[in-house]
């Protein structure tokens, strides 16, 4: 029950890091700056300083883009608004089919360069005017689920307190480390001063991340040294956290399993020594009549298959009942796969094999006179 539970739990990890996140993790450094309102008392100042310090950044050899965010992704749900949307062209109003949810990520200079996030039509924020008008990019989801055969680039839609174009049309980023997609919203920090946000600032770059981090926090302290450097990881840390339950859960049912196979292995060659040693005399008499060594390891080894396809039997059965208790931990696998369910049977059948191997060896090796001889 537990080997098949742990082969059940791999191919259910192994399917979780083939996911398709649609950005790409390695080489990008993540850290917080959070600006105290006593101090950074309007939007106009917050922009000022992440701009300057993005710059700075910028600046650093090996660095090749530089963005920030309110939100990671792989990071779950997070900031749900409503966006109003009329296909008529119709004024915001009551009717409740026109609001869609969505969640909204404000983001501030190239972020989506920083992850690799594609712009699948439109334009990327860096070739938009962000004081012309208020903006906004729509992921994919959000086309196909809300404007369907219309083409959203260029429609009007109500979010983040006044009316935004659409510009551009993004690539789905899953919200979850197992892929899951919800329609989602991205807002220029320029445009959105609704409250002091907490960006996660992303930093795209060449070379050891954490010599550049040291470089960013000494940056900051020339800035501003009240300011800390807060949370800084790479991204692959990140999803590293995100993954840590499935994983957790992935190494504890394997070192179960692999005492299991311990254990099974040491019972079941314990057992058959005893079998072995108590029919001696048995063995004995078949030798005694002419029965060759190889009869005799076969005699032994059909009770041992007996004893492990037996067993093997009762312990598939108990972990198909099992399953269901770990069914919510499972991905990309059934809780009845298959192939998971025959490896525990093979590797029990290969336990049983080899544990019963040495006493059916064993067994060819009785001196016949002696055994006689002891009754």
């Amino acid at each position: 029950m537990l080997v098949a539970g742990a082969m059940l739990l791999t191919r259910s990890f192994n399917s979780l890091l083939d996911v398709p996140l649609n950005f790409e993790p390695e080489g990008v450094l993540t850290y917080e700056v959070h600006l105290p309102a006593a101090r950074y008392t309007d939007h106009a100042a917050r922009n000022r300083f992440f701009r300057q310090l993005q710059e700075q950044v910028a600046a650093r050899p090996g660095v090749e883009a530089v963005g920030a965010t309110s939100w990671l992704p792989v990071n779950g749900r997070y900031h749900e608004w409503t966006m109003y949307w009329d296909a008529e062209g119709s004024e915001v109003s009551s009717n409740r089919e026109s609001w869609v949810g969505t969640d909204v990520r404000i983001i501030l200079g190239d972020y989506f360069g920083t992850l690799g996030i594609a712009v699948l039509r439109g334009d990327p924020p860096s070739e938009i005017d962000l004081k012309a008008e208020p903006v906004l990019w729509i992921n994919q989801r959000m086309a196909e689920e809300v404007f369907a055969e219309v083409d959203p680039i260029g429609q009007m839609a109500w979010l983040a307190g006044e009316s935004r174009r659409i510009v551009g049309v993004a690539e789905d980023i899953p919200f979850s480390a197992r892929g899951d997609v919800s329609r989602k919203s991205y807002v220029p920090h320029i445009q959105e001063d609704s409250r002091n946000w907490a960006l996660i600032q992303t930093v795209k770059a060449r070379g050891d991340l954490n010599q550049l981090r040291e470089t960013i926090r000494a940056e900051l302290q020339q800035l501003d040294p009240n300011l800390v450097l807060y949370r800084p990881m790479s991204f692959s840390s990140v999803l590293a956290v995100v993954r840590a339950q499935d994983r957790f859960a992935t190494l504890l049912m394997g070192a179960f399993a692999l005492l299991a196979l311990a254990l099974s292995v040491v019972g079941t060659y314990g057992l058959l020594s005893g079998s072995v040693a108590g029919r001696t005399r048995e063995i004995g008499i078949r030798m005694a009549l002419g029965a060759d060594a190889g009869s005799v390891r076969a005699m032994v080894l059909r009770y041992a298959a007996r004893l492990t396809v037996s067993g093997v039997a009762l312990g598939l059965a108990g972990a198909w009942l099992g399953s269901r208790w770990i069914q919510a931990l499972l991905f990309g696998v059934e809780a009845g796969d298959p192939i998971s369910y025959a490896g525990a049977a093979l590797v029990f059948v290969a336990v049983g094999a080899v544990a019963s191997w040495i006493p059916a060896q064993r067994a060819t090796h009785v001196d016949t006179m002696r055994a006689l001889a002891s009754e």
